[in-house]
């Protein structure tokens, strides 16, 4: 029994000898952590100027100071640093070169190109990213119309962590219901869908008061290339096709004045397509679109008769169909990419109908759309001054 004891001891001694245990890990102390990366074009047309956004660990706990906004001031929690380089990679050993610590990604939040960059193809310049095993798939992607480096060197005003305010931005601005689409590691997984392209978020510009960069749209990629934007109503017209439109209010025109406007608290957008007749002269893309919300007339139902608030409701129909139609009309053409992913729905449910992808790109261009919409809504406060009407003999006070 002793015998068996103790070569079972001698045993675990040995498998324990062998096992190499964290022979690679840095302290704590010895990491520039990474909280956000952004990418400019360089000063020549075969360099690029890549920013990091590192965490000073000391102040994180402190609010930056009122009378300082930039990310090297003295009150901010980080520090912005930039190098030049003939590709990512070496503007990060160029970085690296720079700095006492050892480059940690384990914390980075969100990678922002420049649209000129993507617009050129962003495989070369998330590459170095992909390959560190250390980054998370769920690094968010953006795609900033003005430079990156302005509003990396910034720290915003509600938030000591200008990543983190990044990060959340896109969660509170979007209903996020499938929130790894917006990311790297659903970037490539669209890459490699059939019948579908990836996207990013489209930074527009910086908020002056918050010193935050807004977000306003998608940047549209065809591959890897960036094909376009969609702003405004298309935007919106994406949000509902796509289930993620948030429970927020929407401005519309009045029926008959269209420069009044009138509210709709929107509680849920439902919508549903399918591809019809693909194999026909006419094919055609069918929408469904379910909405659920109240409404607030104002200035457009002076008073509140039933034929106003079916008029309403008539024109919520129709300004919800007509951003929907936009946003399909508007990937045909001019952008010439299905990031809706219609083609998706008809490789999944039509497989038989199925072609290729240079085919299904000849057929997305020349489909036909065809949208329903079905609002119902509850009328509150939907109109603006009351009639009264008192009885023969009592008078108005």
């Amino acid at each position: 029994m002793r015998r068996m004891r103790l070569l079972a001891v001698v045993v675990c001694l040995a498998v324990s000898m062998g096992l190499t245990g964290c022979w690679d890990g840095v302290e704590i102390q010895q990491r520039a952590i990474v909280l956000m990366m952004g990418i400019d074009p360089g000063d020549t047309p075969d360099h690029v100027q890549v920013t990091l956004q590192l965490a000073k660990p000391r102040r994180l706990s402190i609010p930056p100071s009122g009378g300082s906004s930039g990310g090297g001031g003295q009150g901010s929690p980080v520090i912005a640093v930039s190098e030049q380089g003939r590709g990512v990679g070496e503007a990060l050993h160029k970085i690296q070169l720079d700095l006492n610590r050892r480059l940690f990604f384990g914390h980075l939040q969100a990678v922002v190109i420049h649209r000129q960059l993507a617009e050129r193809g962003i495989f070369t310049l998330l590459n170095p990213l992909v390959q560190t095993r250390i980054v998370s798939r769920n690094l968010w992607v953006f795609v900033s119309e003005p430079s990156t480096r302005a509003f990396l060197e910034k720290s915003p005003e509600l938030d000591v962590i200008p990543a983190m305010y990044l990060a959340d931005l896109f969660r509170n601005r979007i209903w996020v219901n499938r929130p790894y689409d917006a990311t790297i590691g659903g970037f490539h997984q669209r890459l490699a869908t059939p019948g579908i392209e990836p996207y990013a978020l489209l930074i527009t510009g910086i908020d002056s008061k918050l010193s935050a960069p807004q977000i306003d749209g998608l940047a549209v990629f065809s591959g890897d290339r960036l094909a376009g934007v969609l702003t405004g109503p298309q935007f919106t017209g994406w949000l509902m096709l796509e289930n993620q439109f948030p429970k927020s209010r929407l401005a519309l025109p009045c029926p008959e004045d269209p420069g009044r406007q009138f509210v709709i608290d929107v509680k849920s957008v439902h919508s549903r397509l399918r591809v019809r007749n693909l194999s026909g002269a006419r094919p055609y893309v069918d929408v469904d679109v379910r909405m659920r919300g109240s409404v607030e007339g104002g200035a457009c139902v002076p008073v509140e008769l039933q034929s106003g608030l079916d008029s309403l409701k008539r024109q919520v129909e129709r300004q919800t169909q007509g951003m929907v139609t936009r946003a399909i009309q508007w990937t045909q053409s001019p952008l010439h990419t299905d990031v809706l992913g219609i083609g998706r729905e008809v490789y999944r449910y039509q497989a038989a109908e199925w072609r290729g992808e240079a085919w299904w790109r000849r057929t997305f261009e020349r489909l036909d759309v065809r949208v329903q919409v079905d609002a119902r809504l509850d009328f509150m406060q939907t109109y603006d001054r009351i009639q009264m009407v008192y009885p023969r003999g009592d008078g108005a006070r």
